[in-house]
């Protein structure tokens, strides 16, 4: 009986550790791991909050299972196929070709990524609390869908 309560607190206190260590990485740590997950959706989801929100182009998808659908989406692969690996350093993360992250920082607890993929050019706002997502805003500019329009 001894012992088995000697386990149940070491795995309590296991439990608390690995916790307060996702809580304890920064937000430049947290862009970081969301950048470098290779487009695999499942690794991108873990760094989300369950009611986090993300802001791209006039739409709010709130909860994970609205953001898993978003990064679905664009990460669209064949049925069955594994998810892809991380990129190598600098190689962008996995997304769309060409795309090449330009920068990552943080000031307090907003992690900012900017980036450009072409003529697109790209800054994301990330609020982490926790080690985990709450908000993160996608601004984008470039050429409208299906290129420039001659007048």
């Amino acid at each position: 009986m001894k012992f088995q309560m000697l386990g149940v607190v070491a795995l309590s206190i296991v439990g608390v550790a690995g916790t307060a260590n996702a809580a304890d990485l920064t937000p430049t740590e947290i862009v970081n791991r969301h950048v470098s997950s290779g487009g695999n959706v499942d690794a991108i989801m873990a760094d989300y909050a369950d009611d986090a929100v993300v802001l791209q182009q006039g739409r709010a998808f709130q909860g994970k299972e609205a953001i898993r659908g978003l990064f679905e989406n664009m990460f669209k692969r064949p049925a069955g196929a594994p998810a892809p690996s991380a990129p190598p350093p600098g190689a962008g993360n996995g997304g769309p070709p060409k795309m090449n992250v330009t920068k990552v920082w943080e000031e307090g607890d907003v992690g900012f990524m900017t980036w450009e993929m072409g003529p697109m050019k790209a800054t994301e706002e990330f609020i982490v609390r926790g080690g985990k997502i709450q908000v993160q805003t996608i601004f984008m500019s470039g050429p409208p869908a299906g290129g420039p329009t001659s007048h």
